[in-house]
């Protein structure tokens, strides 16, 4: 009797076995490994419409890297600037419903002006150096103004000493 239940156990787990085997191998086939492969990128994007303070010429692609540097610079989401369409709740990017869209436009323009005609007037300026929308918001929609420590009364910069005259002959 013993040995009668030892034997079915034995079976049950070599049938245990077996099938997970057969599991595992199954997740490996060419079949599996196929839908768990993500999908192929799908091309160039077409070009976007709407455009106001971008360059003019600018692709699809280029406007989603610039896009992503805004969502980084800003701590935010598509949805802070761009509406969603009712119908198919998704962003209406074209669309200027969102009024956050122009004003984020103004900055787009104040950060060009700010490059072009002030930055690149300094001698030692880099196009390392360039303002944009990180400059001030950090990655916060709303930065916190700048607030200046207290200066202490006694700890004041040194003050340049005025170098002595070599004598006069």
């Amino acid at each position: 009797m013993n040995r009668l239940r030892f034997h079915r156990r034995a079976l049950a787990v070599v049938c245990a076995v077996s099938l997970s085997a057969d599991i595992a191998l199954a997740q490996d086939s060419p079949a599996a490994v196929q839908t768990a492969t993500p999908r192929q990128p799908r091309g160039p994007r077409p070009n976007p419409t709407n455009i106001k303070a971008l360059p003019k010429g600018i692709t699809g692609d280029e406007v989603i890297k610039v896009m992503h540097q805004y969502e980084g610079d800003l701590g935010v989401e598509c949805e802070y600037c761009h509406a969603r369409n009712p119908e198919t709740k998704r962003n209406d990017f074209p669309s200027d419903a969102n009024p956050v869209k122009d004003k984020a436009r103004l900055m787009i323009k104040m950060t060009d002006d700010l490059n072009a005609k002030y930055l690149a007037q300094l001698t030692d300026h880099k196009s390392a150096d360039a303002v944009t929308c990180g400059t001030c918001h950090r990655g916060m929609s709303h930065p916190e103004p700048f607030v200046p420590k207290p200066q202490e009364h006694g700890n004041h910069p040194p003050a340049a000493t005025p170098q002595p005259s070599a004598p006069q002959q």
